[in-house]
């Protein structure tokens, strides 16, 4: 169900000003993209929608020494384009052919895609993999924390009452990265199970992994059990064997309407074969 209200304020100054005055049971709209469904299909009923799609505030991808800069209300298909993204996040890059159709892309947001804590959702867990952090912000105030702490459970989040998410900060790091996912279509379809690896591997030495997995929890996970093990050693068919069988151990998928439980935890130790495989040739 719609709500009765909609407002967009011009920017977070009218934003802080407007807050008291809105119904308590209210709501942020970036791309509406999963906002929108929600409400067609009676799921979202508050009473105010609060449309901060055209804060400029929110919209910029930027670098400095360090970190990757990106603000919460950049439309997914501005990636596309990014020199810096290209550059610096090659697991996010990998995700956005795999993120929805060209239309939802040029609609949607990476706040919006991780304000909508779903567990299957792939620049969500493209982005845990790249050790990003995730900034909040409220009332002129922000705060930091990792990604993979900011998704509590299924559609769950850290935010407080009237927190908006401003944007996301990423490490610089010396990395290849992949993301895979398996699906009923080969686009345009929700995974069944998605798979992000960032990993640094010198002379077919594991120096540097991360891995975050999609649609196997009830949140986005990381797979630290797998990560330590492969941690320094050479990758080679027998060590990917292995890891293939911690990885399936990390996972807690279910059997829903999308795909079988045992099929995903058999399939995240496949994908995690796949793509060191891929990763390696990269190097």
């Amino acid at each position: 169900m719609f709500p009765d209200l909609i407002v967009k304020p011009l920017g977070l100054k009218e934003l802080n000003k407007i807050l008291p005055s809105l119904p308590k049971d209210r709501k942020f709209l970036s791309g509406g993209t999963d906002l929108v469904v929600r409400a067609n299909a009676d799921i979202e009923n508050s009473q105010c929608w609060i449309d901060i799609s055209g804060l400029k505030e929110l919209r910029y991808i930027k670098e400095n020494a360090k970190t990757v800069l990106i603000g919460s209300g950049v439309k997914v298909s501005d990636f596309e384009d990014s020199s810096i993204i290209k550059k610096h996040l090659p697991a996010l890059l990998s995700a956005l052919p795999q993120f929805a159709s060209p239309s939802l892309r040029n609609m949607a947001t990476l706040g919006g895609n991780c304000a909508n804590a779903s567990p299957s959702a792939d620049l969500a867990c493209a982005l845990v993999s790249e050790k990003a952090d995730i900034v909040l912000y409220l009332k002129g105030k922000k705060r930091k924390m990792p990604l993979k702490d900011f998704f509590l459970g299924l559609r769950k989040t850290a935010l407080k009452k009237d927190e908006l998410i401003w944007g996301f900060e990423i490490p610089k790091i010396n990395h290849k990265g992949v993301y895979m996912k398996l699906a009923s279509r080969s686009s345009f379809a929700i995974s069944k199970i998605g798979l992000a690896i960032s990993a640094d591997i010198n002379k077919e030495k594991v120096e540097y992994l991360s891995i975050a997995l999609a649609s196997v929890a009830p949140k986005i996970i990381t797979a630290p059990k797998t990560r330590a093990f492969l941690k320094n050693k050479k990758i080679n068919s027998e060590i990917l064997d292995e890891a293939a069988l911690i990885i399936q151990k990390e996972v807690s998928p279910i059997t829903d309407i999308r795909s079988d439980g045992e099929y995903r935890r058999a399939m995240s130790g496949v994908l995690l074969k796949k793509g060191l495989k891929q990763i390696l040739v990269k190097f």
